[in-house]
């Protein structure tokens, strides 16, 4: 019988965020098979991870899936100390994502909304807080690569329990399917169902986001300035290696995107090869430090969608 293989703490620990990145649900049993541990290890770490909030399993649906078709990138300048300022902004429930950053502008966070107005009345919030001196926004016009790359369905593909079960699991990617049940007002199996579904079809990635505790990772911003067409650009990136975000915009930058590698000389080599594109007539680049929130629970009452016994 083989020995199950020993790894150091930190090591296991960065290869169990890498599985639950690709599926946010592996079971435990299956997840100490593909690392090589026993299934006790697996649970240990796995528990101790969760419990820490360093790693939080979620479901993560495309914006225009969910009603949500206004959409910003937002760099800010501040007069105070930048944490303080970010977490002022991180209260916000249409700022899903925050993240101290290099460069001119050391903050940058992200508005997912439901219309125009609302995105206005959002940066106008933003605006209002002490310590925020300068915003400069970008206006999302296609949200080409989302996190965890869910797919762009019409929101008529779902129907209130589908809405319900993916409120939950943006909360809780790893919501049994009897804590599920209960939470939509339907039975184990149909919300099994319903979630498997929803994953093979595209509508639902469920993945581990690390707050920006994962020791093992960097992540870059770009922003591109462009000729010619937009759209043949962003074919071209999207398939890079370690993009995991990219946008068309409106704003300063024709494109905006962000690309994570184990290692900076990764990342480097990625956005030099990104500048000898022959339509790329300027990159700029800037290092994301810390994550303050990445949160992605902001399922709508979708007004499209008429409530109906499950």
């Amino acid at each position: 019988m083989t020995s199950p293989v020993t790894f150091p703490v930190q090591d296991l620990d960065a290869r169990i965020v890498e599985e639950l990145r690709l599926d946010g649900r592996i079971g435990r049993n299956e997840l100490a098979a593909k690392l090589g541990v026993s299934r006790p290890t697996v649970s240990k770490r796995l528990n101790a991870l969760l419990e820490s909030g360093r790693v939080n399993v979620v479901g993560i649906v495309h914006p225009s899936t969910i009603g949500l078709d206004a959409l910003g990138h937002v760099s800010i300048a501040v007069d105070r100390p930048v944490r303080q300022v970010a977490a002022r902004i991180a209260e916000l429930h249409d700022v899903p994502y925050v993240s101290l950053t290099s460069g001119r502008y050391p903050l940058i966070v992200e508005i997912r909304t439901v219309g125009a107005a609302r995105l206005a009345s959002s940066l106008e919030r933003i605006r209002g807080i002490d310590g925020v001196r300068e915003t400069n926004t970008l206006t999302y016009t296609d949200l080409i690569v989302d996190i965890g790359r869910p797919d762009k369905v019409p929101v008529t593909h779902l129907d209130s329990l589908d809405v319900r079960l993916l409120g939950v699991l943006q909360d809780d990617g790893r919501a049994s399917y009897t804590e599920l049940a209960e939470a939509t007002g339907t039975s184990p199996g149909t919300a099994r169902m319903r979630v498997r579904r929803l994953i093979d079809d595209g509508v639902l990635r469920i993945g581990a986001l690390t707050g920006g505790q994962h020791q093992t990772e960097v992540a870059v911003g770009f922003g591109i300035r462009a000729s010619g067409r937009i759209s043949d650009l962003a074919a071209v990136i999207e398939d890079f290696p370690g993009v995991n975000f990219l946008a068309s915009t409106i704003g300063r930058f024709d494109l905006l995107g962000t690309v994570h590698a184990t290692r900076l000389e990764d990342v480097v080599s990625s956005l030099d090869t990104v500048r000898a594109l022959r339509s790329v007539l300027e990159l700029e680049s800037w290092v994301h430090f810390r994550t303050v929130k990445e949160r992605y629970n902001n399922v709508p009452v979708l007004s499209t969608i008429q409530e109906e016994s499950p």
